[in-house]
């Protein structure tokens, strides 16, 4: 019997050879989780956090996201719309990260319904550089048009939600499933298109979140 291997299959589609669809890898700040997620945070895309606990890191791993470029037109406000997040903002600590809290608007939503609906059409309208929602009870469909509507917005898109949504197949850009283990965040990459299935480990001994006080 002849042994083959990959390299000798013509035509053989190969994954990580693809190049990637988004326009833009914005750096997360570790060379490690850079080099993973082949460059950094795709943009335009939407991004699945899978993630149990609030407060461990999330949000500092992201800021980069909320951040606008610096050849963005001085008469565009980079805005950042917030969905339900677990806890009230920290407008002292977005200050101390360099983002202006003018620019950072909060809406609550109840129903999943309704903050797909927000979402998607805040994405859709390229008025926001980011969207972050604490979503819960999502189908596989919405995810599906949430996407498409990030990359219509060309904006980035978060959704958090627990780890148990990771049995449910999800159409996002890019998926990360988090977990805190002393003094490092674990970063577990499990669908990334182009890119291997890998874990980081981040130290994020100063990786202060910009949420205070649950709300009432």
């Amino acid at each position: 019997m002849t042994t083959v291997t990959l390299a000798e299959i013509p035509q053989l589609w190969r994954a990580e050879s693809l190049p990637s669809l988004a326009a833009e890898c914005v750096p997360s700040g570790d060379a490690a989780l850079d080099r993973a997620l082949g460059g950094g945070w795709p943009r335009p895309s939407l991004i699945d956090v899978l993630c149990d606990a609030h407060g461990i890191g999330e949000l500092r791993l992201l800021l980069n996201l909320l951040k606008p470029a610096r050849a963005l037109d001085a008469s565009c406000r980079p805005i950042v719309l917030w969905l339900s997040p677990p806890h009230e903002l920290h407008a002292i600590a977005l200050t101390q990260y360099g983002l202006d809290p003018r620019d950072h608007w909060i809406c609550d939503v109840s129903q999943p319904t309704d903050l797909t609906w927000a979402m998607t059409q805040a994405l859709r309208s390229g008025a926001c550089l980011a969207v972050l929602a604490w979503a819960r009870q999502l189908k596989p469909a919405a995810i599906r048009t949430l996407r498409l509507a990030a990359m219509t917005g060309r904006g980035v898109g978060v959704l958090f939600r627990s780890t148990s949504e990771a049995r449910i197949a999800s159409a996002a850009t890019l998926r990360i499933a988090l977990a805190r283990k002393e003094a490092f965040l674990e970063v577990s990459i499990l669908k990334m298109q182009g890119r291997r299935p890998s874990l980081v480990r981040i130290d994020v001994a100063h990786m202060d979140d910009c949420l205070s006080a649950r709300r009432p």
